[in-house]
């Protein structure tokens, strides 16, 4: 870690830890648990973390390609959890002013940290902004990931492809969204399980009909907590047929 890097990574652990003292005993245990992440945990509210960003640092003068490398270097070498969301709230803040092809060639590596959802959601945000003004370098990156041996990178190859829909101006055909999750249905991991389950559904807000194809051929061997997420929001009617489906393959599956 260079000089400057530690003088900045100590100053915004300073400015956090000075809103609410870290406190192991207080409660942030069960945050760290809930969130699912090894790194360090403050405890602060995401409004309070937002704020103090706003606040802004000493370096939060310099023009925003510096300040983008000075972020790039704390994440690199952060190990607080608030300290990690601080530099995806920079990049939130910022994307319409800093280069799309910039920011992508960093924001793209900050997947090999990732250890928690709350964290993977916030890059999917960002990548999936991105993802519509070079979709298709954005999507190559996901093929690659679908592959990965790195569950979160399976995870962003299909929640960053929408994070979410309704936010999105362009959006990819139906069939290329779904040629990214066909391939993770029997996967092992929880929540790109979730995250699977959370694309179908955004997926069925804007392409209800191919949503309902692909949930009808494979509803009987989706995994479960993705069968959850999937139709959380759809038709009771068709959601109680969907299920019934399910459980008589089970039962035949006892016989």
């Amino acid at each position: 870690m260079t000089p400057s890097t530690s003088k900045y990574l100590s100053e915004i652990i300073n400015r956090l830890t000075e809103k609410k003292p870290y406190d192991k005993v207080s409660g942030h245990t069960d945050l760290k648990s809930y969130i699912g992440t090894q790194y360090d945990v403050i405890g602060l509210s995401v409004p309070m973390q937002r704020s103090i960003l706003k606040t802004g640092y000493t370096f939060s003068t310099l023009p925003l390609q510096d300040q983008l490398s000075i972020w790039d270097a704390i994440w690199k070498n952060a190990d607080v959890y608030e300290v990690l969301s601080q530099c995806i709230y920079f990049i939130e803040r910022n994307l319409l002013k800093l280069g799309v092809n910039g920011v992508w060639e960093i924001v793209r590596l900050w997947v090999k940290k990732i250890d928690n959802w709350a964290h993977s959601d916030g890059l999917s945000d960002i990548y999936a902004h991105l993802m519509e003004k070079i979709p298709e370098e954005i999507y190559s990156q996901y093929e690659r990931w679908n592959k990965s041996e790195n569950p979160w990178e399976r995870r962003q190859s299909v929640v960053g492809m929408l994070l979410y829909s309704k936010k999105r101006k362009t959006l990819l055909p139906a069939a290329k969204l779904l040629n990214m999750v066909e391939p993770l249905i029997a996967d092992k991991d929880y929540f790109v399980q979730k995250g699977l389950g959370w694309a179908l559904r955004e997926i069925g807000n804007i392409y209800p009909d191919e949503a309902m194809a692909f949930l009808n051929k494979y509803c009987t061997i989706l995994h479960s907590v993705a069968f959850t997420t999937a139709i959380e929001k759809i038709d009771v009617q068709i959601k109680d047929t969907l299920k019934a489906r399910r459980k008589e393959q089970r039962l035949k599956a006892k016989i």
